[in-house]
């Protein structure tokens, strides 16, 4: 479109122009959008919502003006208009080099300015506005024309209009004519249409339009329409048309709900749109003039009109009238119309129903209409039901009539709605957004006006999520989630927020019902407009970013919402439904490449680490490697016997060597487990300076924490050295068996998160034993943040999870959760393991069975020394084995031992470590044998399978019904088989079994071996976990390492109390007893 000087002068007059610069210069314009064939915006009026403005340009004989469309009182060519094409040359300005246009443009606006100065009080000033119409005068359309004058209100609407004579535009003084208005007096006068009416000949009436139009001062039948706009030259092909009254009158094909003015030359008025042009025609301009004014004829006349018409136009240029109408009988439903607009209450709704081109209102009296249709006409009937259908229709979606006597008092054959009781700008997006477009499918046309005030906008399908340092809080990131409307950034998140607050949902709870409905969520912008946002897309979005759920403090600055680091990632786990930008995402991105792909960053171990790490083994530790370069903890919830402590080794071997390890790490482990760790490391990492704290006089070695390389201690230690253990700062804090955390208000949680770490991990195969709370316990301690705070994890995840079974929100934690937890099963890595696993899980005595344990060794050694310098080691056999015995069930339980020094002793370390391994495993699913050489060791563990509710079944030697309990277990009935070494030891196929526990060494491996394949044999489809448990620093862990010194020749001298030789010599009994 072409906008200059010219433009302006011939569409504007100098008042409207300065008034309309006013309005541009005062930024009242908005969402300018500037086409190649016209120009759409919205400018800021005296009303409550933006004028909506339509320009575009006509032309005729080389010269080009603007019509504009107005959604204000005065309707076209305003100030709005003018401030929108102000506007649109100021835009296309921008970036280009100024031109003499331009300033031939800002020149004549000044002069414009300075001429219409003085006359700026006079902008309510009276004016002339005409009204015209066509009216049929003994069956003969005559043309009518009325005057007003109209003042013009401060706001720009118009005032009350009175009425005004012909006769006194020619010759009136008054200031409100303008020369225009004397031309067209003139031009009256001479034409003999004073009274208002008359036959004007063709050619003076069609000056008169010509002029009338012109002016934009001229309306169709009441000022209440808006005024006339110029519009195209149409074709002027001519057929009849049969309306109501059964006659038959002109119209132009082109646009059949037009009206003909017979001028010339030919004109048409399409009183639906407020427009008016002229109509070209190959017939001769006074004989279309004639034609269009026929009066309205019947089917008797036509047949004597078509012979006069043949004479007249022998080329066949028209269609004559119908000589016979062949009238049948239409049958179905009329075309439900809805066409929305606006009033001075708010947005309105007009119901109406199309019958061919009759449009009416439920409220009208026709019964019945004539349509010309084929050869003949037809005759539909009102389909009242119908109607009533469609009214009720409307009902059912909200909408409430208006009553005439509220507002619309003179429309007295309208039907016009609101929704709602009240004015809702959202009940309105609902209905443009998702009820109108089932309205059409149904066979509805919705109609919606320029003035109407609602809308819906289209967005990019990419949200895209800016992700920036948080300025105040280190480790947080703000994120502000964006969409692009008409190329302009939209914030996002407050949108939302609104559009959850307008839907009513106020918790996850409705996440599950957002992401299977099937409206769209809308959601009100800035500028009032709505957008219609996909639900899936949203409720993946809220899953993640639950904390918009806590309202609008959740909201940075109103537009974006404060994370930690950890939390911010799990914006890239929303599936792909948001672009990722800004400088931090590419970290971000980074960790989430090698996330993705942890084989490719395989950990190059140092030398000094000496142990094989199984390829799953090597993931495990490039992730925890993977972790600490980005600054997050993690939680390593490998399977129990999968190798937790071999990859936490090796991940601190590769800190050491790499240097990074300048503070200690800390490994926080069940008592029982201690020792367990010690001997890892010295057998993995021997290079490590390990410092264990333990005992009474464990503070002597406080001030040896800062130069170890790792330092142990245990839950219970935790507590009671906490002022010492966060004194100092860590390089990496290490949780062992973290399920010892699991309640949050213990003193052991609540110490382990105060404590200060590069980095942190919880080690543990059980992360969830009862409740997902025992998860937000861990995770408080290894990435604080992620799961945000309790009482927010129990609102968005814990209840929806365990209470209503939520899937999306259980989805939703997995994805969060997903960067930072490693699990593998051993069904996971079965691909890596050997076909049998050997572990051998050391426990180290303590207190008062720790005492009676040295008692008896120093007790049983005098003695066995004694009887060997007496008779010889050959004949000193038995005291031997009984001595030996004797601290084996110490080692096993105090209970076992009839002596009096036992009864006293309450506790067993060993069978504490059991069951917290037996509660592990049997969390994990496995299938457990459980081998005890001593029947009575058997009695004591089986009350306290009772206590805690484990099921299992039993064989020992006195059993007589074997075949039962084997089928119980093989059946999956019971998760335990509590077995005597000897009585079970052979014979049974318990294929099962996917774990063997090996409660107290037996001399002989081979008998320990045959236990095993109780399990471990031909048609075990799983691999088969064995696990020895040795009491550290005793005489069991003497035996261990016999058997590996002197293998089954030695072992198989302890099988049974035989007169054999005794393949030990003083040495080997003064280890086992020392």
């Amino acid at each position: 479109m072409h906008l200059d000087l010219t433009v302006l002068q011939a569409s504007f007059d100098a008042p409207t122009l300065t008034r309309g610069r006013d309005y541009f210069e005062r930024r009242r314009v908005l969402q300018l959008e500037v086409g190649a064939e016209a120009i759409d915006a919205r400018v800021i009026g005296t009303q409550q919502q933006p004028y909506s403005v339509h320009v575009r340009a006509v032309g005729s004989n080389g010269t080009t003006r603007l019509l504009a469309r107005c959604s204000c009182p005065v309707g076209s060519n305003c100030k709005h208009a003018a401030a929108v094409a102000l506007a649109a040359i100021a835009a296309r300005s921008t970036g280009r080099k100024r031109d003499a246009a331009d300033g031939a443009i800002e020149s004549w606006i000044e002069n414009v300015n300075a001429v219409t100065a003085s006359k700026r009080r006079e902008l309510h000033r009276e004016h002339v506005r005409y009204v015209i119409s066509i009216e049929e005068r003994f069956f003969v359309p005559s043309f009518s024309l009325q005057a007003f004058v109209v003042p013009l209100l401060r706001s720009g609407a118009l005032g009350t209009a009175r009425r005004y004579e012909l006769q006194h535009l020619a010759a009136g003084s008054a200031k409100h004519l303008q020369p225009l208005d004397r031309t067209i007096g003139r031009l009256v006068g001479a034409s003999g249409l004073l009274g208002g009416m008359n036959a004007l000949s063709p050619t003076i009436l069609g000056t008169l339009l010509e002029l009338l139009v012109d002016s934009e001062r001229v309306h169709w039948q009441t000022l209440e329409n808006e005024a006339i706009r110029r519009e195209d030259v149409l074709d002027a092909r001519i057929a009849w048309r049969i309306d109501d009254d059964e006659r038959q009158r002109p119209h132009l094909i082109a646009l059949p709900g037009s009206v003909l003015v017979g001028a010339i030359p030919l004109w048409y008025v399409d009183p639906d749109r407020n427009v008016a042009g002229r109509a070209q025609s190959d017939l001769a301009p006074d004989l279309a003039a004639v034609l269009a004014g026929a009066p309205a004829m019947t089917a008797e006349h036509a047949k004597r009109v078509q012979v006069a018409l043949r004479r007249v136009f022998s080329t066949a240029a028209i269609d004559g009238p119908q000589a016979q109408l062949d009238v049948r009988v239409i049958e179905r439903d009329p075309i439900p119309v809805l066409r929305l607009g606006r009033a001075r209450t708010g947005a309105t709704a007009e119901l109406g129903f199309l019958y061919g081109d009759n449009r009416i209102s439920p409220e009208s009296n026709e019964s019945e209409f004539r349509i010309a249709e084929g050869e003949g006409g037809a005759l539909w009937p009102r389909q009242r039901a119908f109607e009533e259908r469609a009214t009720e229709r409307l009902h059912t979606i909200g909408f409430l009539a208006i009553p005439r006597s509220f507002e619309f008092e003179n429309e007295e054959r309208r039907t016009i709605f609101r929704l709602g009781a009240e004015e809702s700008s959202y009940a309105w997006a609902r209905f443009l957004g998702y009820t109108a477009p089932l309205l059409r499918a149904e066979g509805w046309r919705v109609e919606i006006e320029a003035e109407f005030p609602h809308e819906i906008v289209e967005f990019s399908d990419d949200w895209q999520a800016d992700i920036e340092p948080d300025a105040h809080r280190t480790g947080w990131f703000e994120i502000d989630l964006g969409i692009e409307v008409d190329g302009e950034r939209i914030p996002l998140l407050p949108v939302i927020v609104e559009a959850l607050a307008a839907n009513g949902i106020a918790s996850t709870d409705d996440l599950a019902a957002i992401a299977s409905r099937s409206e769209p969520i809308f959601g009100r912008l800035p500028s009032g407009a709505y957008v219609a946002l996909p639900p899936a897309r949203v409720a993946r979005v809220l899953a993640t970013l639950v904390d918009l759920f806590d309202g609008e403090h959740a909201l940075v600055g109103g537009e974006r919402i404060a994370l930690p680091a950890a939390r911010a990632i799990s914006l890239a786990e929303i599936d792909g439904t948001i672009l990722r930008r800004g400088a931090v995402t590419d970290a971000f991105g980074g960790f989430i490449e090698g996330l993705n792909d942890l084989g490719a960053h395989a950990p190059v171990l140092p030398a000094n680490f000496h142990a094989e790490l199984r390829p799953y083994q090597r993931d495990g530790v490039a992730w925890l490697q993977l972790l600490r370069t980005h600054g997050f903890g993690g939680v390593l919830a490998d399977d129990m016997g999968l190798g937790k402590t071999v990859q936490l080794l090796a991940h601190v071997a590769m800190e050491k060597a790499a240097g990074r390890l300048r503070k200690p790490v800390l490994i926080v482990a069940p008592t029982s487990v201690v020792p367990n760790w010690r001997s890892e490391i010295t057998r993995f990492t021997p290079d490590l300076r390990v410092l264990v704290l333990s005992g009474p006089d464990r503070a002597r070695y406080f001030s040896e924490i800062a130069n170890a390389d790792v330092v142990l201690s245990t839950y219970a230690l935790l507590v009671r050295d906490a002022e010492e253990l966060h004194a100092h700062e860590w390089s990496i804090a290490v949780l062992d068996e973290a399920q010892a955390i699991k309640n949050p208000r213990a003193k052991a949680a609540i110490s382990a998160t105060k404590l200060h770490a590069e980095q942190r991990v919880a080690m543990t195969g059980t992360p969830i034993e009862n409740n997902l709370e025992e998860l937000w316990s861990i995770y408080a301690f290894a990435l604080p943040g992620l799961l945000g705070t309790r009482s927010s994890f129990a609102r968005f995840f814990r209840t929806p999870i365990e209470k209503r079974g939520d899937g999306l929100r259980r989805s939703a934690l997995g994805k969060r959760l997903h960067p930072f937890l490693m699990r593998r099963t051993k069904e996971d890595v079965a691909r890596d393991l050997p076909e049998k696993t050997e572990i051998v899980h050391r426990v180290e005595l303590g207190g008062a069975q720790r005492d009676l344990y040295e008692t008896i060794r120093l007790a049983m050694h005098k003695r066995v020394r004694d009887e060997v310098a007496k008779r010889g080691l050959a004949r000193s056999r038995i005291v031997v084995l009984d001595a030996l015995l004797k601290l084996r069930q110490v080692c096993c339980d105090p209970r076992l031992l009839d002596l009096e020094a036992a009864r006293s002793v309450k506790e067993s370390q060993k069978l504490d470590a059991l069951f917290e391994m037996l509660e592990s495993l049997i969390a994990d699913g496995r299938r457990i044998l459980l081998f005890s050489q001593f029947t009575s060791m058997l009695d004591l563990i089986k009350p306290e399978l009772v206590k805690r509710d484990i099921s299992f079944v039993e064989i020992r030697g006195a059993t007589r019904d074997r075949e039962s309990p084997v089928k119980r277990f093989q059946n999956r009935e019971v998760p335990l088989f509590l077995i005597s070494l000897k009585a079970g030891g052979t014979g049974l196929n318990l294929t099962a079994a996917d774990t063997v526990i090996h409660y107290d060494p037996w001399w002989n491996p081979a008998v320990e071996r045959q236990a095993t394949d109780r399990a471990h044999r031909i048609g075990q489809e799983q691999h088969v976990f064995v696990y020895k448990l040795i009491a550290e620093g005793t005489v069991e862990e003497r035996i261990l390492e016999l058997q590996a010194r002197k293998g089954e020749l030695a072992a198989s001298q302890f099988a049974d109390a035989s007169s054999a030789p005794l393949p030990l010599d003083a040495a080997d009994i003064e280890r086992l007893f020392s």
